[in-house]
Formats: structure tokens, C-alpha cells, sequence
């Protein structure tokens, strides 16, 4: 790829998250898209309306157009398919969380990356939060002192359309898989390696395969405990998106989702907010106050596709690689699997 050109991207799957990506990718000069691969009628009408070549396959693709690297958007279940295709044309591939439906595909998809020497980028993009930075930060500055425990919760009710593709019914599209395995990314990032794991489900609400609510407790290597509560089926002002505008489709309510609990103080997360005694106190007999911590607004996508762009050109190499997709990916079916078997599992 030469310098004096932007880097071209194309896109599988122009669904909601392929038009997030869509959006981060128009808002940087430095970044084209050159085309997107989708059968279906609606893809047609939009990529028409946005004067997007749009294509049937990658091959096809690439017999058209210059391309430097892939983003791959599509449902959960076609991840492995359609990675290894994109792989195997010898493109860079971003691939939008979870990295593949089970671990042993995403072993296929780490395999034949490293065979092609191409670079795999999983789409965990709160990683390039800056409030998940300053959070680490806090952590490992020690200014809550030592972290003995956390709580989080994220419910939200999917509207009734959401759920009409028959993916969105099964485990592979759950809020585990979904949703909570954006929290175990960060999570990890944060405050280290997750040992165990125990968990209690239900799909009472709508009576399809995959979850409606779940209840998980982790046990992390650093010795810290704690828990997460996990709904797309009720109605709350708790989730990352509504506290941080991170869909851009979701009210934003600034409400935080996750207390972080130190013996020296604790943390709201993601809108940070420090609680501590007031000076001079030591214990519960003491005040407290509440301490608000400044943190840049930006929006993770459009640093995601910045970054996927640096991996290509080889400036970086990726922050969340095929090992640490599969990691998140592990976990996530670590809690399903302790929740269908009502047993602790080890990671």
C-alpha cells in the first residue's frame, strides 16, 4: 500500500454494526471504503442510495476493487466463514466480536492468519476508551487502594424487531455472547485474568434458545470476586451504551453500570466518579464524598479503524488479537456452559 493514498477498507455485512463501522470509517480522511460484500435486497438498496459498490463475494471484490483490509460484520455464526475466505485472499481482517461461534474455529482463524501472515484485529473497541484507560489507571495507581470486589449490571429491552432474524434467537446472539462479552474484555484488561466462573439463566420473557437474563460471578487470578447481571429483556438505565453514547441509536442516560469496590475507596465505571473519606477518615464510622474524575470524549469505533489501519500498514500490531478474541470468546462460553450445568467452571 502506498503513502500517498488512504487505506482501503471493504465491509462484509452492512447490518447495524457494519454501518457503525461504516460511519467511523467515513469520519477519517485517511480511510476509504471501497466496497461491501452482501446478498441481501436491502444491502443492494442502501450501498445504491450511499454509491457504495456493493459485491456477492470476496472474490469478486477483489477482482474490482484495490483492498488493503476486511471488516467482517456479519452475524456471529458466519465469523469463521467468512474470516478464513477473507484470510486465504491474504487480507488483514477486523473481525467483529465474539471472533468466531466456538473456540476451535477461532483456533482455524488464528492458524491460517499466522499460515497467510496476515493480521487479525477482534472488534473489542472500548478498548480504545479512554475511559477505560483512566480506569486502569486509577486501578493500578492504587488510588481506591486494593480492589476486593465488583458489581455490574446491564439490562436493557431490545425492541420486538431486533429478534426477528432467527440468528437473534439462539445462543450465539444471547447477551452473553452480544453484550457481556464486551465487559469481560475490559474487565480483563483492568483488573487481569479470569479464573472461574459460575452462573444461573432463563429465557422465561421470550422463550427462545438463547438467554433473556443471567447472573454471573467471577473469580479473577488477582484474587478480586465479582458479579454481573445481564438482561436484554428489561428495562433500566444501566448499560455501557446508555452511559456512554456509544450507540448511537440509545438515549444517553450518564448513569454508571459497574462499582468497583476498594479498601481505600471505590470507582463508578464507566462515568468515573471516586468515593473516599473525607480527610481524615479511616472506616464506616467516617463521611464519605464523591469525588468526579475529567476524561476526553471520543468515539472508540472511529479509534478502532485508525488502529486497524496502523495494523495493516505494520506500524502496531493488534491491541486485540485472534489470542485475546479467543480468550473473551472462552469465558463467554465458560458462563453459558455454568449456567446450563448449574456448576463452577474453570477457564
Amino acid at each position: 500500500m502506498g503513502a500517498d493514498r488512504p487505506t482501503n477498507l471493504a465491509i462484509m455485512g452492512i447490518g447495524t454494526i457494519g454501518k457503525r463501522h461504516l460511519m467511523a470509517i467515513e469520519a477519517i480522511d485517511t480511510v476509504n471504503v471501497c466496497g461491501v460484500v452482501d446478498i441481501s435486497e436491502e444491502a443492494k438498496f442502501y450501498c445504491k442510495n450511499r454509491n457504495i459498490p456493493i459485491f456477492h463475494n470476496l472474490n469478486e471484490l477483489k477482482n474490482n476493487q484495490n483492498v488493503d483490509g476486511v471488516v467482517i460484520s456479519t452475524p456471529t455464526v458466519l465469523h469463521h466463514k467468512n474470516a478464513l475466505s477473507a484470510l486465504d485472499l491474504g487480507f488483514d481482517v477486523l473481525i467483529e466480536k465474539p471472533i468466531s461461534a466456538n473456540v476451535s474455529q477461532a483456533d482455524e482463524i488464528k492458524e491460517l492468519a499466522n499460515k497467510k501472515k496476515c493480521m487479525v484485529l477482534v472488534g473489542h473497541q472500548r478498548r480504545f476508551n479512554p475511559l477505560v484507560i483512566k480506569a486502569k489507571e486509577i486501578i493500578s495507581e492504587n488510588k481506591i487502594g486494593i480492589v476486593v470486589g465488583l458489581s455490574g449490571v446491564w439490562a436493557l429491552r431490545k425492541d420486538k424487531e431486533y429478534f426477528t432474524p432467527d440468528w437473534r434467537k439462539k445462543n450465539t446472539a444471547g447477551p452473553v455472547i452480544t453484550n457481556l462479552i464486551h465487559d469481560i474484555d475490559y474487565l480483563r484488561f483492568i483488573f487481569g485474568e479470569i479464573l472461574e466462573v459460575s452462573a444461573f439463566a432463563s429465557n422465561k420473557v421470550n422463550n427462545f434458545v438463547k438467554e433473556d437474563i443471567l447472573s454471573v460471578n467471577f473469580k479473577f487470578e488477582s484474587g478480586i470476586l465479582g458479579n454481573f447481571l445481564i438482561t436484554d429483556s428489561g428495562t433500566s438505565p444501566w448499560a455501557w451504551e446508555t452511559g456512554t453514547k456509544e450507540n448511537i441509536h440509545l438515549p444517553h442516560l450518564s448513569e454508571n453500570n459497574l462499582r468497583i469496590i476498594g479498601t481505600d475507596g471505590s470507582l463508578e465505571f464507566p462515568n468515573l466518579i471516586i468515593w473516599k473519606y473525607k480527610i481524615g477518615g479511616k472506616n464506616w464510622k467516617n463521611e464519605l464524598e464523591k469525588v468526579y474524575i475529567e476524561c476526553e470524549t471520543v468515539d472508540p469505533y472511529i479509534l478502532q479503524i485508525k488502529h486497524f489501519a496502523d495494523v495493516i500498514c505494520r506500524k502496531v500490531k493488534p491491541i486485540t488479537d485472534a489470542s485475546e478474541g479467543k480468550q473473551n470468546l472462552k469465558i463467554a462460553l465458560s458462563i453459558l456452559e455454568s449456567s446450563k450445568k448449574n456448576c463452577i467452571v474453570k477457564i
